[in-house]
C-alpha cells in the first residue's frame, strides 16, 4: 500500500462506498477484505497520532505514578522483579508479545 493508495482508500470509505465496490474500481489487485483491513489499520493507526503533546504529558506521568502496582501484577505471576519485567515488555513491544502469546496459544 503507497501513501497515495491510503488516500484514495480513505476517500472512497468515506464517500460511503462499500468494500467490494472500492476493491473493484480502485484496486483491482486487491480484494475488498483486504481493503478493510488496511483501512482499520489506517483508522487505528490516525487515532494514535492524534495524542497531542499535553496528552501524552498526562500519560507520562500517570504512567509513572502507577508503574510499579501495574508491573508488579505481572512480575508476580512470573516470579520476577517488576522492573525486570516492564524493561522486557518494552524492550521487546506490543507486537512481539502478542505474537509470542498467540504461538504459545496454538500449541
Amino acid at each position: 500500500w503507497s501513501s497515495a493508495d491510503d488516500e484514495v482508500l480513505l476517500q472512497a470509505r468515506a464517500s460511503g462506498l462499500n468494500w467490494q465496490p472500492i476493491a473493484a474500481r480502485h484496486f483491482p489487485n486487491k480484494t475488498a477484505n483486504a481493503c478493510r483491513k488496511r483501512h482499520e489499520r489506517l483508522i487505528e493507526r490516525r487515532h494514535v497520532d492524534d495524542w497531542d503533546t499535553h496528552k501524552l504529558e498526562l500519560l507520562a506521568q500517570e504512567y509513572m505514578a502507577c508503574r510499579k502496582e501495574m508491573w508488579d501484577i505481572l512480575a508476580s505471576r512470573l516470579g520476577e522483579r517488576w522492573a525486570i519485567v516492564e524493561a522486557k515488555c518494552m524492550e521487546k513491544g506490543l507486537k512481539t508479545l502478542q505474537s509470542a502469546a498467540r504461538t504459545a496459544h496454538r500449541k
